[in-house]
């Protein structure tokens, strides 16, 4: 097919996109909750002719596209979840359930259910499958293995999968595709000292948890400054801490919980541990002992070289030379990488931010903010990053 076709296939549902991006907006659930989405998915792809079948990890669907002719197998992810904020950007079509798309996953399904919809035009033309997988709870980082147990890749092996996060702080117009990491892993940890309660008057009767977890926090920021090599990166973070009933009472525990970031899989499980074996070794120092408990995250999501230098071709006939970078990773967490440490993969990303003045002028944020937003015009982009990618495979 001509490249000018496929831009003027994209550009003529112009207004059919900005449509569905405000409906899925004004919808969000949260992670495993995904009802009224999900079924609003499958609707679209039901009536495209794509295969649907619902249910996969919990509240996930997939619908498939055969071509005219047996080939490869792209599998085309996105996430489907909002978050817990209470939205207040001021937009017209703002949800106002207490939950927020503030994230861009409104973005993600509007684009892959549209590539879905053209796709399905062409598919006389295509040569292999494609397999768009619609995931939840990506915010609670638990969806993509929900699927994958649920026999995702049994039912529905891939070869290649592709994906797009949008994101408001790179401009619109620019498409980054790494040949490496894309973003950091993603651990949540939790950890309880536990020492013997008593009257805060009497120190010396008590064993106080307290401040044993007060020097576990302070000797822990050591990790990241001499364990973790200086050309890497590592996050530590202790973001919640629970304990206590009363000023003048000793607590017989504390817990405190928090996050784990890193760009390589060694370093994820380096902190994890200096973590769990420095808070042993300081809580026995004051006579307190501990329990740890890794909850489970995402790796780092790290693209596939040969996958990202394809994608990279195709972004660039949409975005133009130069436009199609590499950029430098973000330490934020997706479980994409999922999907990516299990088939050749790329996760792209979208850029999407307005102009300054727009910013400026409404007070625009960045994700996960109550006033986050995104130039809807970016939409057109991806979704053409999509279909071009599917029609240079399936060819």
């Amino acid at each position: 097919m001509p490249s000018d076709a496929i831009s003027d296939l994209v550009a003529v549902l112009g207004p059919q996109i900005i449509e569905t991006r405000r409906f899925f907006h004004g919808i969000p659930e949260l992670g495993f909750e995904e009802n009224q989405t999900a079924q609003a998915i499958a609707d679209r792809l039901k009536a495209a002719g794509l295969e649907v079948e619902t249910g996969i990890g919990k509240t996930g669907l997939v619908g498939v596209l055969k071509g005219a002719k047996p080939g490869p197998r792209l599998m085309i992810r996105a996430d489907i979840d909002g978050l817990p904020v209470n939205e207040l950007t001021g937009l017209e079509f703002a949800s106002t359930n207490g939950r927020m798309h503030a994230c861009g996953h409104d973005g993600h399904i509007t684009m892959a259910v549209t590539a879905a919809e053209i796709l399905a035009g062409m598919k006389d033309q295509l040569a292999g499958t494609l397999i768009f997988v619609f995931q939840p709870a990506e915010e609670i980082v638990m969806g993509a293995l929900a699927m994958i147990d649920d026999g995702l890749f049994e039912k529905y092996p891939a070869d290649r999968v592709i994906g797009t996060h949008l994101w408001n702080q790179i401009p619109t117009g620019t498409i980054g595709v790494n040949r490496a990491t894309v973003f950091a892993s993603a651990d949540q940890f939790r950890l309880t000292v536990h020492g013997k309660g008593g009257h805060g008057a009497m120190p010396h009767t008590t064993i106080d948890p307290v401040v044993a977890i007060a020097e576990i926090i302070t000797t822990a920021q050591t990790v990241v400054s001499r364990e973790v090599p200086p050309n890497d990166m590592g996050v530590l973070t202790f973001g919640q801490i629970h304990g206590g009933s009363a000023p003048n009472v000793i607590a017989d525990s504390v817990t405190v919980e928090g996050t784990v970031r890193a760009y390589t899989a060694e370093t994820r499980v380096l902190i994890m541990k200096a973590l769990e074996r420095i808070s042993s070794n300081v809580a026995a120092a004051m006579r307190a002992t501990t329990s740890f408990e890794r909850i489970h995250g995402a790796p780092p999501v790290i693209n596939n070289p040969e996958v990202a230098a394809w994608v990279t071709k195709q972004a660039s006939l949409v975005v133009g030379e130069g436009n199609a970078r590499e950029l430098e990773p973000v330490s934020v967490g997706d479980d994409m990488a999922e999907f990516n440490d299990r088939v050749q993969g790329v996760y792209f990303l979208l850029g999407a931010a307005h102009e300054d003045a727009v910013v400026a002028q409404r007070g625009i944020e960045g994700h996960h903010n109550a006033k986050f937003d995104w130039n809807e015009d970016c939409l057109p982009l991806g979704i053409e990053v999509f279909v071009r990618s599917a029609v240079d495979y399936l060819s």
